[in-house]
């Protein structure tokens, strides 16, 4: 049995099994109540059997058939659980045959059983109409038979009412089963959703996420009680590592500034041409220290999410080709194209972010995607959002690099040789994530494509 894994799933699992066990139960009830009622019929028919033979040692054959006859398509009061309740549609029917088997009273059994009892036996009603009955014969001591049937019409007429009410039972009990299961796999749903939205948002860097409480006392609440003191010690270390990484970051920046000033007056204090140039290239590792140090520091303020606060309503499609136009001369000396097919949108974000993310995806296709690369960049609104894709037609990148190239100080160059410190692409994750985007790794058969999903935009 395959065991549904959605709620959805659960909860029509759950109401079906209900159905199953109410519809089983009803089916059971059923059978017991018509056991007990054909138990009932039988022991009335017992007792008028026993009544009639005793009329008969007493009275003779000839005061039996008159009796009988009197009797034939008669009502009769019940025993047990048909007693009290009227006499309506008990009819009971007789019959009388001497030793030679010629009929001498009742005539609504059309054909004599033999002894015993006998199920479904065919009779005639006093209107005309047929049906069956439980019948029960018995010889008489001069060779005659005696028969009497009790007419299963009510028998029938209680199932009927018994199988309505069950029915109708059953629907109810479905009904308000399946409303009941509804409505809780909505509620543990919507308690699920708000998680996993809170979840969502501290993947997103927002450690301020936390989950909605009701105040009901119930165990999502104390779930999410737990969760959000789960979130509050988890953004306190995510705190106080940004804290101590943006310290040790500005702290370093200080001396590292003092030390290339007091390098470059010694480059041009130099008794000599080798002693500057080796100077010179310290100065140059100490600038690629200070960008590291500075593209580490503005990681870590956009990671903060304080820069939504400044977000405005921009022309996304302006800002992206400003950045073309910027980078297109850079193309054109290299003797690679640059294409840009933008859609006018609108978006909610910060404008030099923007601007620093997409430089940072065309400075990675000049600096990593190989020589001759170009660049296609398109700009389209999909399902209410900008969907902005920066592809080249280089050589790509490997299939076990392409979650890498997100992370910090990550260089899929093996040797090194190439500029960079490997924080462009996570520059650019840190920019998309704090607008509340998107961005992944578009499968292709060259290059490398890039599509970043921006919410909450408006066309034209």
């Amino acid at each position: 049995m395959i065991v549904p894994r959605t709620i959805k799933g659960l909860s029509i699992l759950t109401a079906s099994i209900s159905g199953l066990v109410i519809l089983a139960l009803g089916a059971a009830a059923i059978f017991i109540s018509h056991r007990e009622i054909e138990a009932q019929i039988d022991h009335r028919i017992e007792l008028e059997m026993d009544a009639l033979l005793e009329y008969h040692a007493s009275h003779g054959t000839a005061a039996l058939a008159q009796f009988v006859d009197m009797r034939d398509g008669g009502t009769t009061g019940g025993t047990g659980y048909l007693a009290g309740a009227g006499g309506e549609g008990r009819m009971m029917l007789y019959a009388l045959s001497d030793a030679k088997g010629n009929r001498i009273a009742g005539s609504l059994i059309p054909r004599l059983p033999p002894d015993g009892w006998t199920e479904f036996l065919p009779i005639r009603r006093p209107d005309g109409s047929t049906g069956k009955a439980q019948a029960l014969g018995r010889s008489l001591p001069d060779g005659g038979q005696i028969v009497v049937a009790g007419d299963r019409d009510a028998l029938s007429r209680a199932d009927d009412r018994i199988l309505l009410v069950a029915l109708a039972g059953l629907g109810v009990i479905l009904l308000t089963g399946t409303v009941s299961t509804i409505a809780l796999g909505r509620l543990i749903r919507r308690r699920l959703v708000l998680i996993s939205g809170a979840a969502q948002g501290i993947i997103e860097g927002d450690y301020t996420r936390r989950v909605p409480i009701d105040g009901s006392g119930s165990e999502f609440d104390r779930i999410s009680m737990i969760l959000n003191a789960m979130l509050g010690r988890i953004e306190t270390l995510m705190l106080s590592l940004r804290q101590v990484s943006s310290d040790i970051a500005h702290d370093m920046r200080t001396p590292l500034g003092r030390i290339r000033q007091d390098m470059e007056a010694l480059m041009r204090a130099a008794p000599d041409e080798a002693t500057a140039d080796r100077i010179e290239r310290t100065i140059a590792d100490m600038d690629a220290l200070l960008d590291l140090f500075a593209g580490l520091l503005g990681i870590s303020e956009v990671q903060g999410l304080a820069v939504r606060k400044r977000f405005i309503l921009l022309p996304f499609a302006e800002i992206v080709a400003d950045i073309v136009e910027a980078y297109r001369p850079a193309f054109d000396d290299e003797g690679r194209t640059i294409t840009a097919m933008l859609d006018d949108v609108t978006i909610c974000g910060d404008a030099q972010l923007l601007k620093r993310a997409i430089a940072n995806m065309l400075e990675n296709i000049l600096v990593h995607a190989g020589d001759g690369a170009n660049a296609i960049i398109t700009l389209a609104v999909e399902q209410g959002a900008a969907v902005l894709t920066v592809a080249d037609d280089g050589p790509g990148i490997p299939a076990n690099g392409r979650e890498k190239i997100f992370e910090r100080l990550v260089r899929l160059d093996p040797t090194r040789s190439k500029p960079g410190h490997g924080l462009g692409l996570s520059m650019v994750r840190a920019i998309v994530h704090a607008h509340q985007g998107m961005i992944k790794i578009v499968p292709s058969s060259s290059g490398l494509h890039l599509a970043i999903r921006l919410p909450g935009v408006r066309a034209g």
